[in-house]
């Protein structure tokens, strides 16, 4: 019992660790978090964190079952670029065009009381399945570190789950908690400003997941 514990202890913090640089890149989900904790606060960017985490748990337990295989698919690589590209493009637009024509400004913001069409929870588990380098990464380096925790039977599923998680959720709260510490100073312009960049990088991120997937389209001449 005590070296499955101390396998699960050294899974738990390699998990960490491989995690925490993950989070750190710039990406979708990042973006969002920033556009989001400005918007709505930093509770918001933790209601993100519970979406994309219920969404790795459903894919760790589908890894365990042999998912690795369908998601690897070159059909399934390619039909995630270009619906994830297409959902991101569909985000970024909607937040510049609404930022462009006024539609978002604090005043606006201070008596917000219109619901999302997506939840908070639900754009988490959204952003990050639109992301097809996040399937790559836990078809690759995710799926290693799984198959050495099932190994270790439930404990180490557990560590290497709480490990990865902590590491997402210490890291945004990080990035939350400066970016809503910054916002009482937000003017009406930078505001603006903030909402478009973010509006602006998931454009370029949805062209270039689009991008991507139509080229691997042509080259394989469909998705059969």
């Amino acid at each position: 019992m005590g070296s499955a514990a101390a396998q699960a202890l050294q899974i738990g913090a390699a998990a960490f660790a491989i995690a925490l640089t993950g989070a750190m890149a710039p990406g979708p989900l990042l973006t969002v978090a920033v556009e989001q904790t400005v918007r709505h606060g930093k509770g918001a960017a933790m209601l993100l964190m519970v979406g994309h985490a219920l969404l790795e748990a459903a894919l760790l337990v589908g890894l365990a079952f042999g998912l690795k295989t369908f998601l690897l698919l070159p059909a399934v690589t390619t039909g995630l670029s270009l619906v994830g590209g297409a959902f991101l493009l569909w985000m970024g637009g909607t937040m510049l065009f609404d930022t462009v024509r006024g539609r978002i400004t604090l005043d606006l913001l201070a008596g917000e009381r219109q619901p999302s069409r997506l939840g908070p929870v639900a754009r988490g588990a959204a952003v990050s399945l639109a992301n097809p380098y996040w399937i790559i990464w836990w078809a690759t380096i995710g799926l290693k570190l799984a198959s050495d925790s099932i190994a270790i039977g439930p404990i180490g599923v557990g560590a290497f789950f709480l490990g990865h998680e902590i590491a997402d959720f210490a890291w945004y709260f990080a990035v939350a908690l400066a970016v809503a510490s910054g916002r009482r100073f937000l003017s009406d312009r930078v505001y603006r400003i903030v909402i478009g960049a973010c509006a602006s990088f998931l454009l370029y991120l949805g062209v270039r997941f689009a991008l991507t997937g139509a080229v691997a389209l042509a080259a394989t001449g469909g998705l059969g």
